[in-house]
């Protein structure tokens, strides 16, 4: 067991240019972290030298330590390891904005749009954090996908080790480049010194662009709103400022930029309330074969299955999603009819991990929920009868059968030894995690 400080190595998180992020677990505590360890790649050592790199490690370290704000990670250890590289230790999550739509590191693919509310709550969250940093003087400078992590509905930003405090000015070598493609702001790509306040805007509105069409903004695509249904030309004129080119045309500050979305919001959900309030009643589905008999019994697949294996798209979705008319029988449970599934009503309380799942249906076994004492997590198949598209237009009237805010449910079936297969009933996908991470669970039957 590879231990760096006080903590055990669980795995490797992920690489970049200056050092490794490894999920962790402390030694006495039990508590899973991530770590950060600096090791920076020969290429970027060679032009920024190791004295410049520990001092912006250093910086990043302390400067997320000293900014307390819900949605800004928080650090909360710094130590070396036996070579002397120097260490911080932050909160763990499970996955990131980036993960949660499925983006790849190439960034220009189509990836997963979320619900008009869910992108707008993201970045407001995003906002927020950024206030506080800027309010300290801090430009984040890499604000993307990848660096919003994801504490259940909680967004929080990360990796500051890019970020300058005002009227610092960092020691670059003319190779550097400060940001990622697609979501540094002109200014910054052309000079990062002269990023500012407004830069990190610039990413926040292509940050939002994407998740709301599942394309990048990018020069010569199409408005948003030919994209997203649900948009309109107020939301195509937010955008087109939030990330315009000149920094003079862009919102002066994260507090205007998120008072003007929170007011676009408030507009969306008063005109889709009225919209609903007039609509027709639900329509029942068109008649199609019932479906074949689900797998029930759970399989360990292996890390390399990918989503063909599950019948899915390359986004993890269904090919179509399948029709259902689901019953709610008054005794707790849900009847699916065209499958033959019983489902479990509400699910765990509270987001748990897969150990606290499995414990959760023996519960509902030994209580006899239903009347049935044979109740165990779903297969994928089975979990994925509870999927549907995102929600677009008129299907915001649709009352859900399950609570929307328990979208995220653990399956029996595992990807590994540590990881199991889950699904996202929000964004209607097929995802996995790691088996301490906290996801709903909702048992079936039959």
């Amino acid at each position: 067991m590879r231990v760096i400080g006080g903590y055990a190595v669980l795995g490797l998180l992920g690489r970049g240019g200056m050092g490794a992020v490894y999920k962790v677990r402390h030694l006495g505590l039990g508590r899973v972290a991530a770590l950060k360890l600096l090791a920076p790649a020969p290429e970027l050592l060679a032009v920024a030298g190791a004295a410049e790199l520990e001092r912006r490690f250093l910086a990043e370290a302390r400067t997320m330590a000293a900014l307390h704000h819900d949605n800004i990670a928080p650090v909360w250890d710094l130590g070396r390891d036996h070579l002397g590289r120097p260490y911080f230790v932050m909160d763990y999550g499970c996955t990131t904005v980036g993960g949660l739509i499925g983006e790849t590191y190439r960034a220009e693919a189509p990836s997963r749009a979320l619900p008009l509310a869910r992108a707008a709550d993201v970045a407001l969250q995003t906002l927020a954090g950024l206030a506080r940093l800027h309010y300290a003087g801090i430009v984040h400078r890499d604000v993307k996908p990848f660096n919003l992590l994801l504490d259940g509905p909680r967004v929080r930003l990360i990796d500051l080790g890019l970020s300058r405090l005002r009227g610092e000015r960092m020691a670059l070598h003319p190779s550097e480049k400060v940001g990622s493609p697609f979501y540094a702001a002109p200014e910054q790509e052309a000079d990062p010194e002269a990023a500012d306040a407004r830069s990190d805007l610039y990413a926040v509105g292509v940050t939002l662009a994407h998740l709301l069409t599942g394309r990048l903004p990018l020069p010569g695509a199409p408005r948003p709103s030919a994209l997203c249904p649900d948009l309109d030309a107020d939301w195509d004129a937010f955008l087109a400022r939030a990330c315009a080119p000149d920094p003079a045309r862009r919102f002066a500050s994260a507090r205007a930029m998120a008072a003007a979305l929170a007011a676009l919001l408030a507009a969306w959900n008063e005109r889709t309330a009225r919209a609903c309030a007039l609509a027709p009643g639900p329509v029942a589905p068109a008649a199609a074969p019932a479906p074949g008999p689900l797998r029930a019994a759970p399989v360990k697949t292996g890390p390399r299955t990918g989503p063909e294996a599950f019948g899915l798209d390359a986004l993890w979705r269904p090919r179509a999603y399948p029709p259902t008319a689901f019953c709610e029988r008054g005794d707790g449970t849900v009847a699916e009819e065209r499958s033959g599934l019983l489902w479990e009503r509400d699910g765990t309380p509270y987001a748990v991990d897969y150990a606290q799942a499995l414990e959760h249906v023996a519960a509902l076994n030994r209580a006899a929920l239903g009347g049935h004492a044979d109740w165990r997590l779903p297969t994928v198949p089975e979990l994925t009868t509870l999927l549907r598209p995102v929600a677009r237009g008129q299907d915001h009237c649709l009352e859900p059968c399950f609570d929307p805010a328990r979208a995220r449910l653990w399956s029996a079936d595992r990807r590994t030894f540590h990881s199991a297969w889950s699904a996202d009933a929000e964004l209607g996908h097929i995802a996995h995690h790691d088996l301490d991470c906290r996801l709903f669970a909702r048992a079936v039957r039959g």
